[in-house]
């Protein structure tokens, strides 16, 4: 039997949770690069107190900045991930009982996926 077989099972699932999360976001971002581009073609509404020509600008510039940040964050996602997976199980493997410190990373990817988000919805909002 595997040492601390539960603890290893428990951190390989929390890192394959990480990895669908990672994965979800970033086709999330593709899919926001692919819809502005289908809206483009369509020709979609506009920002109001704006020109149409300069809010549909603006606002495809966003959009596919954003997509692009959701597929950026995405790949951080699974790179967390992986260094967090790799940290903890060495940590099973010690004898002595350690600290593992708190990171902020998860906080700083939280917060850019929000606002990329936001983004999103304001480009639905303009359909």
């Amino acid at each position: 039997m595997i040492a601390n077989y539960t603890n290893h099972a428990a951190n390989e699932r929390t890192f394959l949770a990480w990895i669908r999360t990672g994965l979800a976001v970033a086709a999330f971002g593709f899919f926001l690069i692919k819809l502005n581009v289908f809206v483009e073609a369509v020709g979609g509404g506009s920002i109001p107190n704006l020109p149409a020509q300069d809010a549909g600008a603006v606002v495809a510039v966003a959009t596919r900045y954003a997509g692009l940040a959701m597929v950026a964050i995405g790949i951080a996602i699974i790179a967390r991930s992986s260094f967090a997976f790799e940290r903890t199980r060495r940590a099973i493997d010690r004898d002595e009982v350690i600290q593992i410190p708190q990171s902020r990373a998860e906080s700083l990817i939280s917060a850019a996926l929000a606002i990329a988000v936001l983004i999103f919805c304001i480009n639905l909002a303009r359909i």
